[in-house]
């Protein structure tokens, strides 16, 4: 009861102020309740705090967004960077992929000038299509925000492909590498120069006038003349046989066999390792032979084949 009264008579009470003009005219006299005053004069103290709390307030929000303007622009500028790095890695990888794809042509002609077939990849070892690896470069590409992420499968397909295409490459060194051997053994180069006299097949006899299947190809030049073997391998006869007279007989391996007869001499031994082209003969006339030619056989896996079939020089 007491704060009521007390605040009934603070509300009761007046604050007068007399204003006194120079001029002489009459005085004025302003009145005003007392608690309007104070409930004023706590407002203008209040607003003038909030006020200071508000210019500091600005103040440090400022500074704040200064920093992280200044933060954002070393992250927009790290972004950049990163952004410009990974096209040009992905430019790279285009490249080194673009560079198997060469690869694998040129493997495909390796093995097309030695005689090899293109291998068919089983499902388990299939490499990855380069088309695709192509497709997706250029689908990221046309990304405006490449991300690490699409740039990690990408290395992990291109990395993948170049595993692939180091098998395949040491698998074409170990193939061509047989073939080489298996063409140098071949026996498809020409013994000697100069003219067929007589084919492979049935034909008539020159010494008997009969028909009579005649295993090999004679070719005919002067007495004398240089006869090379058609192909690398070990001498396993060299000698005189019926009828073929002075002969020679090479094993290339692979099947293959060939024999060189009616020779005037035989320059090789048995058991001697012989290169294709190498001299192992002269030729001649002896055996059963109507003038000097080489009588020249070609067998595979122990039957008699067309020689012309073989040869290729």
């Amino acid at each position: 009861m007491d704060f009521y009264e007390k605040f009934k008579k603070l509300a009761d009470e007046s604050l007068h102020i007399m204003i006194v003009p120079h001029s002489g005219q009459s005085i004025r006299q302003l009145k005003f309740k007392r608690i309007i005053l104070y409930f004023s004069a706590c407002f203008m103290v209040i607003l003038c705090i909030t006020l200071i709390f508000l210019i500091f307030s600005t103040i440090h929000l400022n500074q704040q967004l200064a920093v992280k303007t200044h933060d954002l622009s070393r992250l927009q500028e790290i972004n950049t960077n990163q952004s410009t790095e990974i096209n040009n890695l992905k430019n790279k990888t285009n490249e080194v992929s673009e560079k198997l794809s060469i690869l694998n042509e040129l493997e495909s002609q390796v093995r097309n000038l030695v005689g090899l077939k293109n291998k068919t990849t089983s499902s388990v070892s299939k490499p990855v299509s380069r088309s695709a690896i192509r497709n997706h470069f250029l689908l990221a590409s046309m990304d405006n925000a490449p991300s690490n992420e699409e740039t990690n499968v990408q290395l992990k397909i291109l990395a993948a492909e170049m595993d692939v295409e180091t098998k395949n490459l040491n698998n074409l060194i170990q193939d061509v590498t047989n073939q080489l051997k298996f063409l140098d053994a071949k026996p498809n180069k020409k013994p000697i120069s100069g003219k067929i006299t007589s084919n492979f097949g049935y034909r008539i006899n020159p010494i008997t006038h009969r028909s009579q299947f005649h295993k090999g190809l004679d070719i005919a030049n002067k007495q004398g003349t240089d006869i090379v073997a058609a192909g690398t391998g070990i001498v396993t006869f060299s000698g005189w046989q019926s009828g073929y007279g002075n002969s020679i007989v090479i094993s290339h391996g692979y099947g293959y066999r060939s024999v060189y007869a009616h020779n005037k001499e035989n320059i090789v031994n048995v058991g001697q390792k012989v290169k294709k082209g190498d001299i192992i003969a002269k030729l001649g006339s002896t055996g059963r032979s109507t003038g000097p030619h080489v009588h020249f056989e070609v067998q595979y896996k122990g039957e008699q084949i067309d020689p012309q079939k073989v040869l290729t020089k």
